[in-house]
């Protein structure tokens, strides 16, 4: 997770209904972050919004969106879906359509011809019906933005495995803090703070953090006591929003460890993104070794 907030878009044309809805979700928090909404009265609203004024904020995609279905036209808020998966190429965000009017868009057919994550009624729209949907989706986007991001660091550093210190100058940059852009692409935020990655014990391939500062933290968390993960060896420990993420040693890699601190507390997803994250840059690290060797020799 390395959201400090998460946001949350509300389309609908009833004013009404925006009011309540934001009366009842303000005080929201998903794994100790706050929502953050906003809200649009109609597709054109919501349109200059995605396309302007949020990335004039620097936010990452939408968490979740709730769009209303007859707005300005009976299906305002279909191709306002249409236009968040396929103008935009978000397939990120979880898109709820809330109607009033299910006989003008019924349930089934919505759902066969658009990307969507889920549909009802307003009149289901209670508080505890919203915080579940509000919940399950930010946790699917997190986990989902986090594979990205870490498929994109990981990318990088398989181009520049030639050698262990091109690796460190690909992390160099992208691992220390990021969150992702429209296009998927890491950026710095301020919000998710990857301290180290080390590997064979102390060896220090990346994040913001000193060696020596690296390993001391290492060293105190481990103390805390690790967690198993699976039966493989692959531990963690979480100390509030610090966390540190063990992966043992196999026949591709050496052991390694991720040390970072998250603006809210991570999930079991995200532990398992980092995870493997790091078995990824660890395996790099050690062909890249290889070739140095070989290339020695």
């Amino acid at each position: 997770m390395f959201q400090t907030e998460w946001p949350v878009l509300l389309v609908d044309d009833d004013a009404d209904v925006l009011a309540v809805s934001e009366l009842a979700m303000k005080s929201f928090e998903i794994d100790g972050v706050p929502i953050r909404l906003f809200t649009a009265r109609s597709k054109a609203e919501a349109v200059e919004l995605l396309s302007g004024r949020l990335g004039a904020l620097l936010l990452p995609y939408i968490a979740v969106a709730f769009i209303d279905v007859v707005m300005e036209t009976d299906r305002a808020g279909l191709e306002l879906c249409r236009y968040i998966r396929e103008t935009q190429q978000n397939r990120l965000t979880q898109i709820y359509i809330r109607t009033g009017q299910p006989g003008v868009a019924p349930e089934r057919e919505v759902n066969d011809r658009y990307d969507i994550n889920g549909y009802f009624s307003k009149v289901e729209a209670t508080e505890d019906k919203l915080y579940s949907l509000v919940k399950a989706g930010i946790r699917q986007f997190d986990f989902a933005s986090m594979a990205v991001v870490e498929f994109n660091v990981v990318t990088r550093c398989i181009a520049a495995a030639d050698s262990l210190e091109s690796i460190q100058r690909a992390l160099a940059g992208t691992l220390s803090q990021f969150h992702l852009d429209p296009k998927g692409a890491p950026t710095r935020t301020g919000s998710y703070d990857c301290r180290a990655v080390i590997l064979d014990g102390d060896k220090l391939v990346g994040g913001s953090y000193s060696e020596a500062d690296a390993v001391a933290e290492r060293n105190r968390l481990v103390k805390q006591g690790l967690q198993p993960l699976n039966a493989s060896g692959d531990a963690f420990v979480q100390n509030g929003h610090d966390h540190l993420i063990k992966a043992a040693a196999t026949d591709v890699h050496g052991e390694a460890w991720h040390l970072g601190r998250f603006p809210g507390i991570p999930s079991p997803g995200d532990t398992l993104v980092l995870l493997n994250f790091t078995k990824a840059i660890a395996t790099l690290a050690r062909h890249a070794d290889s070739r140095g060797h070989r290339a020695a020799a």
